[in-house]
């Protein structure tokens, strides 16, 4: 069975990110992965809004914004709606550790599913409220 991995959007951005970024390579190599089916990548539906607006928020235009959004669902991400039980566990989280209640769901969703949260967000691993894998670490 293929390990299972949960993605957060500061990982997810770097796919549309131009090079230089840190952990560039790595995020790619992680999709890659996925699309040759190494790994199956994992995130909550709120991944996709959370990409394209860090994306526009560097002034992409609307048309590559739609493009990144049609990218998105042809990665064939794992993708989990945010439903009651995960809000309700990440609100839980978020009291918690004091993580945005968006960073929380992430975390939420890797709990419910046993799986670690790949991420490039120092908060969510200082937080320690799920398995973390920062990027970069080898994919086990």
């Amino acid at each position: 069975m293929r390990p299972l991995l949960v993605v957060d959007a500061s990982v997810a951005v770097k796919w549309f990110k131009p090079s230089g970024e840190p952990h560039l390579e790595q995020a790619l190599e992680m999709l890659t992965a996925h699309r040759d089916a190494s790994v199956t990548l994992a995130a909550p539906s709120l991944l996709r809004l959370e990409v394209i607006n860090a994306l526009w928020s560097k002034s992409i235009d609307a048309n590559k914004l739609g493009q990144v959004a049609q990218d998105l669902d042809d990665f064939d991400v794992l993708w989990f709606e945010i439903d009651h039980d995960l809000t309700e566990h990440a609100a839980r989280i978020a009291a918690e550790t004091w993580l945005t209640v968006y960073d929380a769901a992430y975390v939420a969703l890797a709990l419910r599913l046993d799986a670690p949260l790949v991420t490039c967000d120092v908060k969510i691993i200082a937080a320690d409220a799920c398995s973390t894998r920062p990027l970069g670490q080898p994919i086990r």
